[in-house]
């Protein structure tokens, strides 16, 4: 059999059986969905950020720890290192907090936590210099840093996409790099929620049967078309 036809044949032996246990041809009609939703909301405040030496702990090794009053997230190591930079960067003025492509103001750091343990946050750092021109070493900070030129003059943006673990506050912490201006969070709780329809399980159930037989039917008949393919 050749090699570019033996993919589509193999898909057909399960084509109508796929159909119908997945939702239909546009997976609109599944007899088991499963969504996320929101459970709660939380506010936090940041004050303090700190990094784990590396090999110092084997999970967590090279992390940034953003320090709240009710959480510390340790954000994955292969963005702390840039995250961190871009916090204690020495720029005279305050970031802005943004919206990832609207570009729109965010007075809180949203963060989705997606479960018990792990969270994920995406934003944007809006920084407006106030000088014009932007002054050179504050430029090449921002150059450094890989921040954006944005259309409106001396405005320029990055955006950060995180994600990593969340712990409760440990009591009696001590910070290692107090934050020039607190970061203002607010915490999203999500939770997974699968919800089984029994009627269309129902449906799927007698209806298997017959999807399989026309899976083997269409196997049967691209069989013969497959070989004397071989042929030629």
């Amino acid at each position: 059999m050749p090699r570019p036809f033996l993919i589509p044949f193999l898909l057909a032996q399960t084509a109508c059986t796929s159909v119908l246990w997945n939702g239909g041809i546009y997976d609109a009609d599944r007899a088991i969905q499963t969504q996320r939703q929101i459970t709660r909301t939380q506010s936090d405040t940041i004050h303090a950020i700190s990094q784990i030496p590396r090999h110092a702990n084997p999970q967590l090794s090279g992390s940034l720890i953003l320090q709240g009053e009710h959480y510390w997230y340790a954000i994955h190591p292969r963005v702390s290192q840039d995250l961190a930079a871009t916090l204690r960067a020495p720029l005279p003025q305050p970031y802005r907090i943004t919206q990832p492509y609207s570009g729109i103001p965010q007075p809180n750091l949203r963060i989705l936590i997606t479960d018990q343990n792990h969270f994920i946050s995406n934003f944007c750092l809006d920084y407006i210099a106030q000088s014009n021109p932007t002054e050179p070493s504050e430029q090449t900070t921002l150059a450094q840093l890989k921040f954006q030129p944005q259309a409106t003059p001396n405005h320029y943006r990055k955006c950060i996409a995180t994600t990593g673990t969340v712990y409760h506050t440990p009591p009696g912490n001590s910070t290692s790099h107090t934050l020039p201006q607190p970061i203002p969070a607010e915490l999203v709780f999500e939770q997974q929620k699968v919800s089984i329809s029994r009627r269309k399980l129902t449906r799927n159930v007698l209806f298997t049967p017959l999807a399989l037989a026309a899976d083997i039917t269409s196997g049967m008949v691209m069989m013969p078309v497959l070989l004397i393919s071989d042929l030629f």
